[in-house]
């Protein structure tokens, strides 16, 4: 009897420490994910947090959808909301323009606590059919070339790269 109380404590031990040890190695790799997706954005200098980079593409993008203003935990105002002709002429000062398709999809699917609000968002990509255009939709992640170039939809402005 006494010997199987000592086999099942030592089995008991052998499992707790084996149990700690896994949620150790779960911790440890959450903090490394953690790091890494909080280390991707930095705020640039100067921009109040407006504008953040993107240290895996090096571009630079306006957190805010155009015509919104960042509060420094989100973004105000009523964003832009326009056809895709309107959209590809918005530039901003800084040399901020449309993102191309590929541009826009390293973001996709994006932090909200980075960028702020969801929604379908311009590219600077036509589709084939005169009549239609791409878009994203920036919750799911999704491009999208059944929007009419006629269709309203938001705009969100990078600089660098092309």
């Amino acid at each position: 009897m006494k010997e199987k109380r000592v086999q099942v404590k030592g089995r008991v031990r052998k499992n707790r420490l084996l149990f700690l040890g896994i949620m150790a190695l779960f911790c440890f790799a959450g903090a490394v994910q953690a790091a890494q997706k909080a280390s991707r954005f930095q705020e640039v200098k100067g921009s109040s947090g407006s504008i953040v980079r993107d240290n895996t593409t090096g571009l630079e993008w306006q957190r805010c959808a155009y015509g919104q203003s960042w509060t420094g935990s989100g973004c105000s105002g009523a964003a832009w909301r326009g056809t895709w002709d309107d959209a590809v002429r918005i530039t901003a000062p800084g040399g901020f323009r449309l993102p191309t398709i590929d541009e826009l999809q390293t973001l996709a699917p994006y932090d909200l606590n980075v960028f702020p609000g969801a929604g379908w968002f311009w590219y600077f990509s036509p589709y084939a059919n005169s009549n239609d255009a791409w878009d994203l939709q920036f919750y799911f992640g999704h491009a999208y070339n059944g929007s009419l170039k006629s269709d309203d939809s938001q705009a969100r402005l990078v600089r660098g790269g092309q």
